[in-house]
């Protein structure tokens, strides 16, 4: 019988895994992106280890994810808005609030002219 750390241990694996290969990542290609150990890589991705959070880190920017949506076990995985998120958020990073609302609405006209 599995404990709680377990199944959560193997539900952050599953979606390390299912990230990556929504990415079309090698564990390889992923380990490397994130600075650990492929073989490490795998074991995480099996449910076989429990990763510290500087490895979680660590995967989260080789997946170009925020890390709260790794951590997220009960959300859906929506790769493509997710990344795009996230590449935003990098973006507006070190902005002022002013200059973030500015481009939030250039943003809202451009997404608007698409949809149309």
């Amino acid at each position: 019988m599995q404990t709680d750390r377990e199944k959560i241990t193997y539900q952050i694996g599953e979606r390390i895994r299912r990230y990556r290969a929504v990415r079309g990542m090698s564990q390889e290609t992923l380990a490397f992106a994130s600075e650990i150990n492929p073989t490490y890589l795998g074991r995480l991705e099996r449910g076989e280890k429990c990763p510290t959070v500087d490895t979680l880190y660590k995967l989260s920017s080789g997946l170009k994810i925020p890390l709260s949506e790794l951590l997220d076990i009960s959300a859906e995985i929506q790769p493509s808005s997710t990344e795009a998120m996230h590449r935003i958020v990098r973006a507006l990073d070190g902005l002022s609030e002013k200059q973030a609302v500015e481009i939030a609405a250039v943003v809202e006209q451009i997404a608007s002219m698409l949809k149309n």
